[in-house]
This record gives C-alpha cells, sequence and structure tokens, in this order.
C-alpha cells in the first residue's frame, strides 16, 4: 500500500486511485483514475496531479470544444488559462470590464457572438491549442445558443490526457 503524508494534517494517508471531482477550476471536471491521498485522520483527499499544464491544455481544449454555449464560469476558466485580466480581456472583446463581470458571474448570458469570438480568440492566443482549431471550426455551426440549464462534466483521463462530456 502506498502511503503519502496528508497536505493538511501531516499525518500518514493512503494513496489510492479513483475518479475525482476536480472543483478548483470552477467548472464541473472529473479527473479519471487518478491518484488521490485520502487522509482517515482528518478525512482530507487532494489529488496527485503529475502534469498539471497538460491537464490545463486539455480541460481548455474541453471547454473550447463544447457545443453548448459557454457559461460565466467557462468564460473566466478561458480568460485565467491566457493569463488576461479581466480589463484586458474585455478589450480584446470590445466589451466593457463591467460587462464581462456580469457575464464571468453568470447574471448576465453570453451573446451568441461573443461566445464564438472568445472562443476563436482564446484559441488563437495560445499556439498549444493549435490542434484543437480543426475541430473547433466544425463545431462553430453548431454551437447551441443558449445555455444548458444542466452543465455537462468534463471527463479527463490525466494519464492519456483525452476528454469527454460526462
Amino acid at each position: 500500500m502506498n502511503t503519502e503524508l496528508c497536505g493538511n494534517c501531516g499525518e500518514t494517508a493512503q494513496v489510492v486511485r479513483k475518479d475525482y471531482q476536480f472543483d478548483d477550476m470552477g467548472i464541473p471536471v472529473i479527473l479519471q483514475q487518478i491518484k488521490v491521498i485520502e487522509c482517515p485522520h482528518c478525512g482530507n483527499v487532494e489529488p496527485i496531479i503529475p502534469n498539471m499544464d497538460g491537464l490545463m491544455h486539455v480541460l481548455a481544449l474541453g471547454v473550447l470544444c463544447n457545443p453548448s454555449k459557454l457559461s460565466g464560469e467557462e468564460v473566466r476558466f478561458l480568460r485565467k488559462y491566457v493569463n488576461k485580466s479581466a480589463l484586458d480581456f474585455a478589450r480584446f472583446l470590445h466589451l466593457d470590464h463591467t460587462h464581462l463581470s456580469k457575464i464571468e458571474n453568470n447574471r448576465l448570458e453570453i451573446g451568441t457572438r461573443t461566445d464564438k469570438l472568445v472562443r476563436l480568440m482564446v484559441i488563437n492566443m495560445d499556439p498549444r491549442l493549435a490542434d484543437g482549431i480543426k475541430e473547433l471550426m466544425e463545431l462553430m455551426p453548431n454551437i447551441a445558443d443558449s445555455c444548458s440549464e444542466e452543465r455537462q462534466e468534463i471527463r479527463i483521463d490525466p494519464a492519456t490526457l483525452q476528454y469527454e462530456y460526462a
């Protein structure tokens, strides 16, 4: 049995493989069969993520290529992924930063044109996302014009860095 020290209480904890609900990104993500540290002393569960950059890249592709209109949380994730402040990102979109804030906080639904502009802008701001351009361009005409009532979880296999919608 593998063990590690708990990052919360410092006690010895068990390392197991299981699906993990990764809430740190603000969007619904399941990491499939990832190693996690489960502490029997304090109940803390923390993932062991060996390739965080790769994971963020795949998650960004998953969000960009989702056939549903972007949610506010997804817009915020993409903005942060390309390392832009809200003010700078709003300038790129030709929006007032307060308008972007309302979108990111789900107080205002993103417009269909702004949704597509965000996707195209983000995919072109990071050269590592170039492999997703073809998929995004094929998806573009079929992106839903309204937000889905229930957000689809993105399931990521950290071992293969492949994603799917649950």
